[in-house]
């Protein structure tokens, strides 16, 4: 009976000790982990920046096979939000604040406790892309410093699983690499002058941030609804498909575009389309040759840089883009998108 007595008072010092070691362990922990990927820095960012995606990737996925996740409406940047039950308990995570291509900031919260903040960071350098996961709080609930106190601390509690989701991330972005279409050219910049032309399409009010994966739905869904319209009114060579953007805004993240058709005849617009005039007047053309959404970036840019230096102005703010040659017809690097900026 002594020593059964014994045994429980030791048993109770060592419970008072752990909680006292407990609760003089730091409120505070900012546990980060780096990794260098080999993929620019945009592929990880969409990866990231999506929360959709991290079910690809997330190393709890992998640790808890009854998480169950619902998503925002919309699951890209700010905004976005997850929702999750598990075995553990519900949570939720939101998207609060990006740079892209370079920082995205988000808030962690499980059930009721006091939300962990996450910072990715993304730096290109030789060899690819510095990828820093980082997980903050200033105030860390008490049974959180239990879990860490059982794991070593909280580094070892929540650094294994930041390395996994960043080896698992390295692994998902190389493989869409591998798949990515590479090959692009860029023909010469040219002014040209232009008639008067017509423009009809269905509009989107999307985000500027929306992955390429979305962007494909919205022309699988209506540029095909487009031609079906267009089929039996004007010979194929009487118009081009094309998106005409009236607003793409990086700071609000708004982008607004049609979808649709650029007319050499005149064709009144389907229900649900819009009719835009474009006036005569002067443009800078560039032709890229690649597949659709590779290049892009770098032939904007090639216009953005020339228009610098030659010191020319936009006259107004909207862009089209035409897509000139049908690709079924054509090799990949043979595809061709004409993109016009009018200027003054």
């Amino acid at each position: 009976m002594k020593t059964f007595k014994y045994f429980l008072l030791v048993l109770l010092i060592l419970i008072i000790g752990f909680f006292t070691y407990v609760a003089v362990q730091p409120n505070a922990y900012n546990i980060k982990r780096t990794k260098l990927i080999n993929a620019p820095s945009n592929v990880i960012y969409n990866n990231i920046n999506d929360l959709k995606q991290w079910e690809n990737w997330g190393p709890w996925h992998d640790a808890d096979s009854t998480i169950v996740t619902t998503y925002s409406k919309n699951t890209i940047g700010i905004g976005a939000t997850s929702n999750w039950t598990s075995k553990d308990g519900p949570g939720n995570m939101k998207i609060v604040n990006t740079i892209p291509n370079k920082t995205i900031d988000l808030k962690l919260q499980f059930g009721d406790y006091e939300p962990t903040d996450i910072i990715w960071t993304l730096e290109e350098v030789e060899g690819g892309t510095s990828v820093t996961w980082a997980m903050k709080n200033d105030n860390n609930p008490f049974m959180f410093k239990i879990f860490g106190a059982l794991s070593g601390g909280m580094d070892n509690m929540l650094g294994p699983m930041e390395e996994q989701g960043l080896k698992n991330l390295a692994k998902v972005v190389d493989e869409q690499i591998k798949n990515m279409p590479k090959a692009f050219k860029l023909g010469d910049i040219e002014e040209v002058t232009l008639t008067a032309q017509t423009f009809i399409g269905y509009l989107q009010k999307t985000s500027t941030e929306m992955s390429h994966e979305e962007m494909s739905k919205l022309f699988m869904e209506f540029m095909p609804k487009a031609g079906m319209y267009i089929a039996d009114k004007l010979a194929p060579d009487a118009y081009i498909p094309g998106t005409f953007y009236t607003k793409w805004d990086e700071e609000t993240k708004e982008a607004e575009f049609y979808i649709g058709l650029l007319l050499k005849k005149e064709v009144a617009p389907a229900e649900g389309m819009t009719k835009l005039e474009i006036p005569e007047g002067k443009a800078l053309k560039i032709a890229k040759f690649g597949n659709y959404g590779t290049g892009d970036y770098e032939a904007h840019t090639a216009i953005g840089t020339y228009m610098q230096d030659k010191k020319i102005e936009m006259n107004g703010a909207s862009v089209w883009e035409l897509y000139v040659n049908d690709p079924t017809t054509v090799e990949t690097e043979d595809i061709q998108t004409d993109i016009y900026y009018p200027i003054k």
